[in-house]
This record gives structure tokens, sequence and C-alpha cells, in this order.
């Protein structure tokens, strides 16, 4: 009895601690206090708590601010305030500035607006943690902000998703997005949230825009389209002329349910029973109720051998290849990588955080011999043990074993030595050559594929095993990928006529699309002026080029008679076939076109100055000049341009190549060429531009004038204005109007020593020098000046690669 009533009472003691404790914890931040690391806010029933922490899985040492449950042992985030922006020690501090908003700073003093999404307006704010896991940001009664409205990767019950400020200039959408990795809370590459087309749908997208469904409203209750305990929540669908979004909410008290946009792709379900939380992964990939299994979002069936299933081994990755600026990709990207290229054997993540790509090649029978060599985790391509039945069973102990273990791993390397020592002699070979001839065998090519596919969006570098170091250090240059000939018919569907985009003066230009990625193919025309000297220096040059005002090489393709060059596709086309089309035209007002022409003077000022070699690119014209999905001009086709040595001043050729209209005087007249002969394409470029004319189409009635010839004496004149594009009139002031015309007019000279640098052209254009020199009179300014010139043979072709005039 006694016993029973000491048991009793120590059960009492520790009971009235624990209320007696939850009773002090705080759930509110009033202005002038601080939670620093250590400390933590606690909703008023103990259901959610807020804090500092970091991951102990990570290698680094980042902190952040976060709220997680309070029974939850592992402390897993269910929101994250600074996952863009962590701390980068434990000297966090969470308080309430002076202004009223909720700030995080460290021993940097760098402030990171915690509210920055709706910035309070008054100074009596405080911050109260609800037992929702909603922290607020409170002006009395007033709600001024709320993290419910900015969600993580986890969806609470009472969380919102959809679309909100409908019809104003204030639209706001509210998505789940993934970590990059287990140890990164930066966001990665899914985002789960309603469609902006068809708001009634529930959609997963992926970083490169795949989307696929997983729920639809169909007016009465959400139907999922995976697996899913859809009967312990109440999901709604709201929908109002200013908002639409849907929400769910648990059978339970609080909080005993969730749902988490996992880094993996995979939709997660949380259950909390007591102190107890159980997940279930809802992958998307499960298709439980659609008929079609090729619509799985990441698993997309293909025709490799080994399938699209990757088995999870520890060990050491082999020789493998490393995108080296892949600190955004998380292991999700990685796989879709490797799974859409069926050369791919195995992938990992080589940062110690799970971010970073590298891809092995090689023979799997290979990665037997690193199992248990090495903890870093490699998911290796259908099965890695060998089946039952096999020669190769499984390892014995002792010494048999020893030996066999060896020769499993000798026998491997040993047959691909022979095969890489092989492949480097070609590939020396290959270098010395340049980009040429031949269809390669199979490793070339596969490789040449790698590489394509790494040109896309990083640099690539080969890494040593033997050399761990060099798995972060060591880089190496890559080359440009040389692709088969079936490989770019595949890609365009064998040159189809609906993948064709424009017909170029060197021949067509097709939209493809290989390992997943948009490309746009051009293939020189037999019958056409460039031979393959031009070829092979457009190869050359672009090849080595990098500014985001250039359009970007990704491959090339020379096999028998055919020559190709892949390039990055340009959603937007050319500049000319939005200039000169009636209703295009009205989608460049004239803050776009300002940006145009001051993205064109930079790409042509590292062509001139910055580049490895001082190019000259001697066909600048509009249709040579691409847009990107964000209006990004970018100058292409490189067929003609020329390297200039650092003391050349002017060359001359014998051979006048180049598109009537954008030609300088002493380029036709004589086949002298310099940088001011590209100032001068660029003057005409400008006058194009800010008129909406094209000047070798444009006829005044009552002057034989070209529009050099018009914007001239308009000049002249004072009525400068009168040249404006009519759609421009109510975006356009006429100082700045006049003032694109004197510069384009300086660049237009006759004398190639008037005109001005393209540094000077930068200078103009972004500090609005209103003291610039008079323009002399244009060189070509009427119609029958071309005709009355001199000259030595040359070619015109009024487009060669950007001559995709759809585009």
């Amino acid at each position: 009895m006694a016993k029973s009533a000491t048991s009793l009472l120590i059960i009492s003691v520790f009971h009235c601690c624990f209320l007696l404790s939850l009773s002090q914890a705080k759930d509110a931040l009033k202005p002038g206090e601080d939670l620093r690391e250590a400390k933590t806010l606690v909703s008023s029933n103990g259901v959610f708590e807020l804090g500092f922490f970091s991951i102990s899985s990570s290698s680094s040492s980042n902190h952040y601010l976060g709220i997680w449950f309070k029974n939850d042992p592992n402390k897993k985030p269910v929101w994250v305030a600074n996952r863009e922006n962590p701390i980068l020690d434990s000297s966090g501090v969470l308080s309430i500035r002076y202004d009223g908003n909720l700030v995080i700073v460290d021993r940097r003093q760098i402030p990171i607006i915690v509210n920055s999404g709706m910035l309070a307006t008054t100074t009596n704010t405080s911050s109260t943690l609800l037992d929702s896991g909603n922290l607020r940001l409170e002006d009395g009664d007033n709600i001024v902000w709320q993290s419910f409205d900015y969600p993580s990767d986890t969806l609470l019950p009472g969380m919102r998703l959809g679309w909100f400020n409908l019809g104003t200039q204030h639209l706001r959408e509210q998505f789940l997005v993934s970590w990059q990795s287990l140890s990164v809370p930066a966001t990665g590459s899914f985002a789960l949230g309603l469609d902006s087309n068809n708001r009634t749908q529930l959609k997963v997208w992926h970083r490169n825009g795949v989307s696929r469904q997983i729920a639809f409203w169909d007016g009465q209750r959400l139907k999922f389209m995976i697996e899913s305990s859809s009967e312990d929540y109440n999901f709604s669908f709201v929908s109002k002329p200013d908002e639409v979004y849907i929400t769910f909410n648990t059978r339970e008290n609080y909080t005993s349910s969730w749902f988490v946009m996992s880094s993996t792709g995979q939709i997660q379900e949380y259950k909390m029973l007591g102190q107890k939380i159980s997940m279930v992964n809802r992958s998307i990939c499960e298709n439980t109720t659609v008929s079609d299994a090729t619509d799985c979002y990441i698993v997309r069936p293909s025709l490799c051998q080994d399938g699209d299933k990757f088995s999870e081994i520890k060990g050491s990755m082999p020789n493998s290849i490393v995108i080296s600026d892949s600190a955004h990709l998380g292991p999700s990207d990685c796989e879709i990588l490797c799974r859409g290229n069926c050369s791919c054997t195995a992938f990992a993540s080589f940062r110690g955080d799970g971010t970073g790509c590298e891809f092995y090649y090689g023979d799997k029978r290979a990665l037997l011999g690193i199992i248990g060599v090495g903890k870093s985790i490699i998911y290796v391509r259908g099965d890695i043990l060998p089946k039952p039945g096999d020669t190769v069973t499984a390892l014995e102990s002792g010494e048999q074993n020893s030996r066999r273990l060896r020769l499993l791993v000798i026998i491997p390397v040993v047959s691909l030595l022979v095969p890489i020592i092989v492949a480097l002699i070609c590939y020396i070979q290959w270098r010395k050559q340049g980009c040429r001839g031949g269809k390669g065998n199979e490793d070339s090519m596969r490789r040449s594929l790698e590489r394509f596919l790494f040109q896309i969006g990083s640099n690539v570098a080969e890494f040593d095993e033997d050399k761990p170091e060099d798995r972060y250090n060591r880089k190496k240059d890559h080359e440009l990928p040389l692709l088969s000939f079936s490989c770019m018919a595949t890609a365009t569907n064998n040159f189809s006529d609906e993948n064709k985009l424009g017909e170029g003066g060197f021949g067509p230009v097709y939209k493809g699309v290989l390992l997943g990625h948009e490309i746009a193919v051009k293939r020189l025309s037999k019958k056409s002026g460039q031979g393959l000297e031009e070829f092979k220096n457009e190869v050359q040059l672009i090849s080595k080029l990098q500014h985001r005002n250039l359009v970007r090489l990704l491959g090339c393709c020379i096999e028998k008679e055919e020559k190709i060059l892949i390039y990055e596709y340009m959603a937007n086309n050319s500049l000319d076939s939005f200039l000169f089309d009636p209703t295009k035209k009205m989608l460049l007002d004239w803050k776009n076109r300002v940006f145009i022409i001051e993205g064109i003077a930079q790409g042509l000022l590292y062509l001139h100055k910055y580049s490895r070699f001082r190019i000259i690119h001697r066909d600048l014209k509009t249709s040579n000049i691409l847009l990107d999905a964000h209006m990004n001009p970018k100058i292409s086709d490189f067929g003609m341009a020329r390297i200039f040595g650092e003391d050349e001043v002017r060359a001359k050729t014998n051979r006048v190549v180049g598109t009537y209209g954008y030609m300088s005087p002493e380029y036709v007249v004589h086949g002298h060429f310099s940088t001011k002969s590209d100032v001068f394409s660029f003057g005409v470029i400008i006058l194009e531009i800010i008129s909406g004319r094209k000047n070798v189409t444009f006829c005044h009635s009552d002057r034989s004038l070209n529009l050099l010839g018009y914007a001239w004496d308009l000049w002249k004149e004072g009525k400068g204005s009168e040249l404006m594009d009519p759609t421009l009139s109510n975006s356009c002031s006429i100082s700045q109007f006049m003032l694109c015309i004197q510069i384009g007019l300086l660049c237009v000279q006759a004398h190639p020593g008037d005109r001005p640098t393209m540094s000077d052209m930068i200078s103009m254009l972004s500090n609005n020098i209103t003291n610039l020199p008079a323009p002399k009179e244009p060189a070509f300014s009427t119609h029958t000046s071309y005709s009355n010139l001199p000259s030595p043979q040359y070619t015109l072709n009024d487009a060669t690669f950007s001559g995709i005039e759809a585009r």
C-alpha cells in the first residue's frame, strides 16, 4: 500500500512539473523580446514549437528558423522561415524590429525579414504561434501576416493551396515546394498546387515543366488520382471572384494528419497517434486509377535494357562524370537525368548534403567491387546483386570469398581499361582534327549524348576516384558534343515539316527534342553558300563563347555529307518576327525595346573586347537576334564571323558576305571590315527597333529613301518623333526616343572613324548622355546607293541560322 502511494505521489509530481513547464512556455513574441538558439515558442496547448534548428544529417553548419510538432522526437520542420537564406552558425536571433516586422539577424547583422511577403505598417505588433501550426504577426485584432499564406513543403489542416487576389495586380499563388534534399530545406524540384489553366485540378510540377494531375474537384468532392486515405479528411474547394483554393481538415482534435511534398517527388501522408508519427509514401507513380501506365510523372517507361528502377547501394563511386555547378540539383533531378539516358548505369549525389549530381556510365559489374567501400549512397539501374542461379553467387566467408571478390573486381576493371585507352587515343586524334566526321563507336556517341545533356545547364568536369579532393576542386575543359545523324533525325521526327522553324540562307532549321530538352537544329543545305570552312568556323567560334546575350551552341554533327549544328531553343523566336509583324509588335513596348537594344550592345561589347578572341560578327541583323522565354536578346549565327588579333584594326577579304541593308559601306565597296562594321549593323538595328520598319523594304512616298535616309531627313528637320513606331506612343518619352535616333545615326555614318565604339555605345545607352556629337549623313541613304557602288564579288544571304523567320 505504501509503495502504491509513493508511486502515485511521484506520478503526480511529474504531472505537475509538466503542467508547470507547459504553462511557463511562451507562445508569443512581443516588442523588446527576442528568441535565441535553444529557446522556443510553444503553442498554447503544446502542439507546435517554433525555434532555430540545424539538420543533424547535413555536413553543413547552417541553421534555420522553423516550426515542428512538439512531440516529434526528430523535430522535422513543417515550415521553414529562411529556407533560401540559412544562418551560418548558431548566432541567430528572432525579434520584432522597431518598424514592427519580424526579423532574423545573426552575428553578421544582416536582417532577414520573415514577413517580407506582407510588411507591417505599424510598430505595435506581436507574433503568436497557434495550435494549428500557424505563426501570425498581429496588430491587435488585425492579422498583418501569417505563415499559412507562405507554406514550405508541408500542407497542414487549415492551410490553403490556390490563387488569391484574382483580377488585381497583386495576384498571389500558394503552393508547396519540396526541399532540395533530405538535408537541404532550400526550394527543390517539385511543387504542388492548383493548375493555373484549370483551377479545379491539383497538380505536381517538376522544375523542368513536366506536370502530373493528382486530384480534381468534381463539384462535390476531391477525387484523387493516387491512392490516399481521403476518407480521413474533409476536403473543401472554394471558388470566389477574387480567390480559388483548396483546403482540408481532419476528423481529430488539433493536427493529427498532414501531407508533405517530398524532395523525391512523392506525396507523403503523415499521421500522429499520441507521440507516434507514421508515414506513408503516396507516390505519384503508383497510378491506381489512371488506365495509362505511361502517364507516370517521373517514371516514364523506356526501352532501356535494365529498365527504369534503381537499386540503392552504399560504396564509393568509380570514375564518373560530375555536373560541377549542380548545387541546386537534388536527387530527383539526378534520377531524371540518368533515367533519360539508357547509357547511364548509376547516379549519386556527390555533395554531403545530398545535392549535386554525378553519373557512372561503365559496366555495372564493376560496381560489385565497391559495395561497402565508402558510405556514399549510389543508385544503380536495375538489379545490382546477382540473381539466384547465376554464376556469381552470394559472397562467402574466408579466403575463397576474397579470391572471388578480387576476380570480380579485376576482370571488369581490365575489361574497362582497354576500351578506355582506345577511346583516349581516338579522343586525342579527334581533338587534333576538330569537330569532324564519322559515326564513331557506341562509347563515343554515348559520351557525346551525355556531354550534350550537361552542356544544357552546366559545365562538365571529369574526376578521378583515386584523388578524392578532385571530386570538388579539379575541373577540366569540356569539348563540344559530336552527335550522330540518326540521333538528329530522331530528335526532329526525321526532319519533318511539322518541326521546321524556318528556312535560312544556309538551310532549314528544325525544332527538336533530345534527352527531354528542346533544341534548334540547323541542317546545312548541300546547295547553300556555307561550306565546310564556314561550318567549322561557326563551331569553333561559338563553342568557346559564353555570354547571356549570345546563343549557346550545344553540339554538332558531321557525317558523310551532313553538317548540322545544335543550338539552344529560343521560345520567342527572332526579333524580326516581332518587329515587323503588325500584331506581335504591340507586345514590344518601349521598355522592352530598350532592354533588347542594351542586351545586343552588351553581347557585341563582349565579342569585340572581352571574349577569349576578338570577334567581328559580320552578319548582324534583326533575324539573327533571338529572344528567349524572358525576352532576353541573344546574338546568333557566327558562320561569317572572323577572329581579330589584338593589334589588328582592320582586315580585308575578297569574298564579301553579309545581308543587304546591314553591311557597312567600306565592307561592301572595298571588302574592309572591323569592329566598326558591326557598329554600322547595330545602328541599322536600333533604327529598325524604334521605328518598327525594315530598312531594305522601307519606301517613302515622296523620296527614294530607305529607312536610314528617312531618319536622317527627319533628324535634320527636327521631326525625329515622326519616326516612332505608332505602337510606342503611350509608353515612350520623346527625349528618350530622340536620344536613340541620335545614337542610331551616329552608328551608321559613312566613315568608320566617325562611328562610336561599343564601349561608347554602352555609356551612351546607360548614362542617358545628352551632349552627344551631331551625326553626319549616313551611308546608303537611298535605295539606289548599292547598285551604283563598284564592289568585289559578294554573297548576300538574307538569313543564316536565325533565318528561321517563323521563330
